[in-house]
């Protein structure tokens, strides 16, 4: 049983044990998809040959998180004023804790670093900013150079 169903499962049981008519929107959950700021690509994406490629469908006004096989962390992908984009690796520099979106930043949940939307710090302990990689548009498609 994969991770999704397994946990798809588990909110079922809960639910019936409370007696909460909730089952038809607990199906949310097995759409592939991880609620976070934006919307957050499909895991089915992998890198191929150093570049993994982002529909621009997966994304919410080309914002959302990305997790694809054979990319030991995720990303944020963030669309800037100008239109470019840009992906950060959402691992802080300072001690390797995890970095969620909070509203208009980005958070370490370890010892709360924060980072501006282009990945630089504006808050320590952290002392640099986190790690991106180039992108390119290529028609409907996002293509991160992750090697």
């Amino acid at each position: 049983m994969d991770r999704r169903n397994f946990l798809l499962a588990g909110c079922k049981a809960c639910a019936a044990l409370a007696a909460v008519p909730a089952l038809a929107s607990l199906e949310s959950c097995s759409s592939g998809k991880t609620a976070a700021a934006g919307s957050s690509a499909s895991a089915a994406l992998a890198v191929e040959n150093g570049v993994l490629s982002i529909p621009m469908s997966s994304l919410s006004n080309g914002v959302g998180l990305v997790s694809a096989k054979g990319l030991g962390d995720k990303l944020y992908i963030s669309k800037g004023a100008d239109g470019t984009y840009k992906a950060l690796v959402l691992n802080c520099p300072h001690k390797g804790g995890p970095v969620k979106p909070d509203g208009d930043k980005l958070v370490c949940g370890w010892h709360g670093s924060a980072f501006d939307m282009d990945g630089q710090v504006t808050k320590g302990p952290s002392q640099q900013g986190l790690k991106t990689y180039p992108v390119e548009v290529a028609g409907d498609v996002l293509k991160v150079m992750v090697a």
